[in-house]
């Protein structure tokens, strides 16, 4: 009797159910784990960038910004895309085309939302002085609130320029 290479309905029908299976535990773990890489790695970044600003002001002796921004020229208020600093030679707060880009960084976050709570001035950006690398103005904090509220954080940034990362109750 010839017996054809082949799977059996049966044997399709159970490793279709076993895929389904997985697949329907595997998704949702998927996710919480992206959440919680997202929740670990922000700080992270934003502690990166902001002391980079600060030690590129004071190695520059000039005036460096950091700011959220859609299009690595105009600072706007959404800091879940994307974070620049550049050198502020005129002091406008805006990234002109004759001023250098330091740095830029996708945030793209996709489980959470990030603000600057500012206290004083009501800008959307932080400038860091270039004769002394320290913050102009005041100090400030990013909250960052997770959607599914595993955790939320709060990096403050005090008037040094120094951070530190808290949980934080309240979003």
């Amino acid at each position: 009797m010839f017996k054809s290479p082949g799977f059996t309905i049966v044997e399709l029908s159970i490793t279709l159910v076993i895929i389904i299976i997985m697949s329907v535990i595997a998704i949702p773990l998927y996710h919480q784990f992206m959440a919680s890489a997202e929740l670990k790695n922000t700080p992270r970044v934003l502690t990166i960038h902001i002391q980079k600003a600060k030690y590129d002001a004071i190695v520059r002796h000039t005036n460096i910004v950091l700011c959220p921004s859609s299009d690595q020229f105009i600072c706007n208020t959404n800091w879940n895309s994307q974070l620049i600093s550049f050198v502020d030679n005129n002091r406008n707060l805006q990234h002109d085309l004759n001023e250098e880009l330091l740095t830029s960084v996708d945030l793209n976050h996709h489980y959470g939302s990030m603000k600057l709570q500012r206290f004083g001035k009501k800008q959307n950006s932080i400038v860091f002085q270039g004769n002394s690398g320290l913050p102009i103005e005041s100090n400030g904090s990013f909250i960052y609130c997770s959607y599914d509220q595993l955790k939320n954080f709060k990096l403050i940034l005090s008037k040094m320029g120094h951070v530190r990362l808290e949980e934080s109750q309240n979003c």
